[in-house]
């Protein structure tokens, strides 16, 4: 193997597979990449069995071939070589070199043929799917989901597809949720469709994260068969394990009845909510909201640092209404919206759970469940 590569094509390769590779493992060859080159093309390779990532960009290749490194130490390698072209050599006792300008490195390898195969890569993609929709919908679900690993069948982000787009439409679903707080979408999908629900692992979606944030908003490549999410773009794709478990009923936990509304612009409750919080020390993060016709006061407090008062314009024709809420999961509703934005609040009562989404989208919407107000 020969070839030569422009770094920040190399960097944009490694950036896409690096978090993939397994550092605690009992196969030690899931701590390297895979590197091979042939055709004009360089890959970059790495699985830790669950969820698997390749990536591939434009090389001069002088002749093919593969081997395998240490993925931190290739990483951090080429981040501090100088913005030039890299040489990239495979030489005797699998050993790979790594010429720019001045400087010269040499990494012990381990050879391709002892590399496990890959999950799923293998598998043909059929669906199709927006980019930035569907980065979209990860985004307004991922921040929900569960870090509990013990309830590992909420690590994940739920996926269906349901008849909820125009014109009766088939829609992608897909809703997080840890217990306490719920996050749901639905947006049309085009060509894409299964059977079912599944839930897709958390990592997995953080790695499409990547693929999509740097991709135009053209149709990407999509599939979910024998027990994977397959996701292709043009110079990457990455498989990953579904979580083989029962997602539960969510919608147990979704009023059925319309609540209260309280209308409140997204930028003024972000903003005196991140002030608010900075009062309020124990792990529930709970601020009082009294709603009231004309203004929403938003109060934390603690004894060891003392407490916060904010006032918000708001639109309410309920009674007045005292709620506690998790600070948190109110701002990170708020975040995934666009400042400009009016939030609709749907109350249920004291301690029934709080509905928000944006004014003129409901099909977005996040779930909190109060928190019991002290005496």
């Amino acid at each position: 193997m020969d070839l030569t590569v422009a770094k920040s094509e190399l960097i944009k390769l490694i950036n896409i597979t690096q978090n993939v590779v397994e550092r605690r493992t009992t196969m030690p060859i899931l701590a390297n990449v895979l590197i091979s080159a042939t055709d004009g093309k360089l890959k970059i390779s790495a699985s830790d069995l669950e969820i698997t990532a390749v990536a591939q960009g434009s090389a001069h290749v002088n002749s093919p071939g593969s081997t395998t490194v240490n993925a931190r130490v290739f990483c951090d390698l080429v981040k501090e070589l100088p913005e030039d072209e890299v040489r990239i050599k495979l030489s005797e006792g699998e050993r790979l070199e790594i010429t720019s300008r001045k400087s010269k490195f040499r990494i012990n390898g381990v050879s391709a043929e002892e590399y496990p195969s890959l999950p799923g890569v293998g598998f043909e993609v059929k669906g199709r799917i927006g980019s930035k929709a569907f980065l979209e919908m990860i985004n307004r679900t991922l921040y929900a989901v569960s870090q509990d690993e013990t309830r590992f069948n909420l690590n994940g982000v739920c996926f269906e597809i349901v008849g909820e787009g125009k014109k009766g439409q088939k829609a992608l679903r897909m809703v997080a949720t840890d217990g306490h707080r719920l996050s749901l979408i639905a947006r049309g999908i085009g060509e894409f469709d299964f059977k079912g629900r599944v839930i897709v692992p958390r990592k997995g979606l953080n790695e499409i994260k990547k693929i999509l944030d740097t991709s135009e908003d053209v149709p990407t490549g999509i599939d979910i068969s024998d027990g994977f999410l397959v996701l292709e773009s043009r110079d990457a794709k990455v498989s990953m394990r579904l979580i083989d478990a029962e997602y539960p009923d969510y919608n147990q936990v979704i009023p059925k009845q319309k609540g209260v509304l309280a209308i409140v612009p997204s930028a003024e409750l972000v903003q005196s909510l991140r002030r608010v919080a900075l009062m309020v020390t124990d792990k529930g993060k709970c601020v009082r909201m009294d709603f009231n016709k004309d203004s929403l006061r938003i109060v934390s407090s603690s004894p060891e640092l003392g407490d916060a008062s904010e006032e918000v314009s708001l639109r309410y024709e309920g009674k007045p209404l005292s709620v506690g809420f998790n600070a948190k999961y109110l701002l990170d509703f708020a975040l995934s919206l666009e400042e400009e934005q009016n939030i609709v609040i749907e109350l249920n009562g004291e301690l029934g759970p709080g509905k928000f989404y944006a004014e003129n989208d409901e099909s977005y919407f996040g779930i909190v469940m109060p928190m019991r107000l002290s005496a």
